[in-house]
């Protein structure tokens, strides 16, 4: 399957909500249609979770529902979430912070 969205890697934290509670989790890359997470732990495909993304550029958290599309635990937990019905007001908040994230982290170096 060809990825349709180029990703950019950037770590971002935000919160995973599903049925077990919320867990903060790291980014490991974004796009405008989903996000790979670091995780503790591997999740079913197909699973619905809700995740919050807390920004500079919003005052309420982001807040999107996501599919799980893959899950593997090696060399460390992670797994593949597509947005579902994201609007274009999340996708430009979650844009404009992850170019934020990459020139800081540019900045770094």
């Amino acid at each position: 399957m060809k990825k349709r969205c180029g990703r950019i890697p950037v770590d971002i934290n935000c919160w995973l909500e599903g049925r077990e509670g919320m867990h903060c989790v790291s980014t490991f890359d974004l796009s405008e249609t989903g996000v790979s997470v670091l995780c503790s732990e591997q999740a079913p495909e197909g699973k619905v979770l809700t995740l919050k993304f807390f920004t500079p550029f919003s005052v309420e958290p982001v807040t999107v529902e996501g599919e799980v599309i893959w899950s593997h635990s090696e060399p460390e937990a992670r797994i593949g979430i597509r947005f579902l019905d994201m609007n274009e007001i999340a996708k430009s908040i979650l844009k404009r912070s992850a170019q934020l994230m990459r020139a800081r982290e540019k900045d770094k170096l």
